[in-house]
């Protein structure tokens, strides 16, 4: 069979080959069907006939087809080939194309390979795994094209068209000069590199990467800070001497996004980001327990508070009617400034040495607030119950409500910047503490002014 480049010229074929399990007639065109073509029209194939079609290859067309197919893709084969056939494809895979691969997959798939990999060429296992989860060299790809400084334009172009497959010419963002030792020295983009004169030298046209680059053992989420800062498609990542270790793309970041974004999301409504991905009930019962103790705890310290002031309100038993709307607008501001706040920390908008700043715009928006909505308060409590107490308790009900939210505002800007300050993720515990907190010193402080002012 002539190697072509559409997939529709081979796919009937092979389909029909399949159909009447001409497996050697078969084994013969697939040796000549380019692997980028059959990844092409890999989907056309049912995933039994994909199978097959994998054990038939040789173990080079094999590792060129595996390279090319997506993500879900490798996945089946993963899960489904045996180990005779899967083995030698991994053992060939280069570190490289492992550390890419890796990157897609599923830990239960990755530890799989792991093992394939540990019965050949253990030396292969890629730089990515010395690093912690959750950093950012755990997460960065390979650096597959490091350039040097005394290297022309026209020598560096060569070098990326032999390394770089057409295909991914797309995910070329960036491509980074290192000095005879392996350290970071600049980068180039690959618009330069074409737009510059073919005899020009890249030390000529590299940029400085000083400020724009990621140690390997630095959080994901900073590193998320860096391509958010500087608007970045890809980062070099490095050790502490500067020796380039690999890449991070925006496509890696993104994921790290989504993924601490839900994490925050969940936190912030009391249970953890794992409950999306458990259909156990019992677990969703343990993930979500320890989350709400603060919140039950608060409880029994403001039911202690209203005890404590029986005295007040059996002589002004209204007060009870406006505890709810006290204690939950509180509830609210709180809530609202605490998500601001810890998303602020979160991407890098507020940082925790501006606490004072943050607290003071947080104090005049909860006065503000609480201003309006006790003026509000006041004048509907005293058209109901004007007749009935003195304006006194308008005035208590006004001044209750601006200071639950005064309170709250406060409280929510505080709390996460003080717990981030000890290095605890804010977003742990900044809503069911100040929730806790403000519930107990609304009533406080409303209670308190009921008894300076009414008794």
């Amino acid at each position: 069979m002539p190697d072509v480049r559409s997939s529709a010229l081979f796919v009937p074929e092979i389909k029909q080959l399949l159909s009447f399990k001409e497996y050697h007639e078969l084994k013969m065109d697939l040796a000549e069907v380019n692997p980028i073509d059959l990844a092409d029209g890999w989907t056309d194939f049912s995933p039994r006939e994909q199978v097959v079609l994998f054990k038939l290859m040789s173990v080079p067309k094999a590792i060129d087809l595996f390279e090319e197919l997506e993500a879900p893709e490798q996945m089946h084969l993963l899960n489904t080939l045996e180990i005779g056939a899967l083995g030698p494809v991994l053992e060939e895979l280069g570190p490289e194309e492992t550390s890419s691969l890796f990157h897609k997959l599923p830990d239960r798939i990755i530890r799989r390979m792991m093992s394939l990999m540990r019965r050949g060429k253990t030396e292969s296992a890629p730089l990515l795994f010395s690093f912690p989860e959750n950093t950012a060299g755990h997460l960065m790809g390979p650096t597959n094209l490091p350039l040097h400084p005394q290297q022309t334009a026209q020598q560096a172009l060569d070098q990326v068209r032999m390394s770089t497959k057409l295909h991914r010419m797309g995910e070329l963002h960036a491509l980074y000069v290192t000095d005879d030792h392996g350290r970071l020295m600049g980068v180039v983009s690959p618009r330069a590199l074409i737009a510059a004169p073919r005899d020009m030298k890249l030390a000529e046209i590299m940029s400085p990467v000083q400020l724009i680059k990621v140690r390997a053992d630095a959080d994901q989420e900073e590193a998320a800070h860096v391509f958010s800062k500087y608007q970045l498609l890809a980062a070099p990542v490095v050790d502490e001497e500067n020796h380039l270790l690999g890449i991070l793309s925006v496509k890696d970041i993104l994921h790290v996004i989504n993924q601490e974004a839900t994490e925050d999301m969940a936190k912030l409504a009391g249970t953890e980001a794992g409950e999306l991905e458990t259909g156990s009930i019992w677990r969703v019962v343990r993930l979500r327990m320890p989350w709400l103790l603060a919140s039950w705890l608060g409880g029994i310290v403001a039911s202690f508070v209203i005890h404590s002031f029986e005295s007040t309100l059996s002589h002004v038993v209204a007060l009870a009617a406006f505890m709810p709307v006290i204690s939950g607008m509180g509830g609210n501001v709180g809530t609202q400034s605490s998500t601001i706040v810890v998303r602020g920390l979160a991407t890098g908008h507020i940082q925790v040495n501006e606490i004072v700043i943050t607290l003071w715009r947080e104090l005049r928006i909860g006065v503000l607030l609480g201003l309006g909505y006790g003026v509000f308060l006041g004048g509907l409590v005293f058209w109901q119950y004007g007749g009935i107490h003195p304006l006194t308790f308008p005035m208590v009900v006004g001044l209750g409500i601006c200071t639950s939210m005064t309170v709250a505002a406060v409280m929510g800007a505080v709390t996460p910047m003080v717990v981030q300050r000890f290095r605890i993720d804010p977003a742990i515990c900044s809503a069911p503490f100040v929730s806790t907190a403000t519930d107990i010193l609304s009533l406080l402080s409303y209670f308190t002014l009921a008894t300076w002012l009414l008794i």
